[in-house]
């Protein structure tokens, strides 16, 4: 008897410990919401403008909670696309207009760095929550010519 109530002890510890643990549960579904909402063209990061800093850091809040709530499977690699971005936007608002090019080629070694990250989050976001990517710059295809019988 002795054993099994020390087994029962045991197992309402764990049942306690989890219950009361401060990360909540994974829910993949309200990342992929989350990362509709990102994606949108009326969220945040979609419409801050450098020289209103309070824009660029609702633009960073957005993502810090977007990355807070990314399942196991891509936690890494969202924390380091979005600290990334939000470091970025940080940069870019503090210097003037002329001087954002250069201070964006400060982060070109990040950038490259963090590729993998990117493509990772992107295929994520594309095959698990449905995200539609468009591109503004398609990959050029080879002009059709006019006369088909040259």
């Amino acid at each position: 008897m002795i054993r099994i109530s020390h087994f029962l002890s045991i197992v309402l510890f764990v049942a306690i410990v989890v219950g009361c643990s401060s990360n909540p549960q994974e829910d993949p579904l309200a990342f992929c919401q989350k990362f509709l909402d990102i994606a949108s063209p009326n969220a945040p990061v979609n419409n801050f403008d450098f020289d209103e800093p309070n824009t660029v850091t609702l633009a960073g809040e957005d993502l810090t909670s977007f990355a807070e709530m990314a399942p196991a499977t891509i936690s890494e690699e969202a924390t380091t696309v979005t600290n990334l971005y939000i470091s970025i936007l940080q940069a870019l608002v503090s210097v003037s207009a002329n001087d954002r090019p250069s201070a964006l080629l400060q982060f070109q070694k990040d950038i490259d760095n963090a590729s993998s990250s990117i493509e990772a989050l992107s295929i994520y976001g594309r095959n698990e929550c449905g995200v539609v990517f468009k591109e503004d710059n398609p990959v050029p295809v080879a002009p059709i010519p006019l006369d088909l019988n040259n």
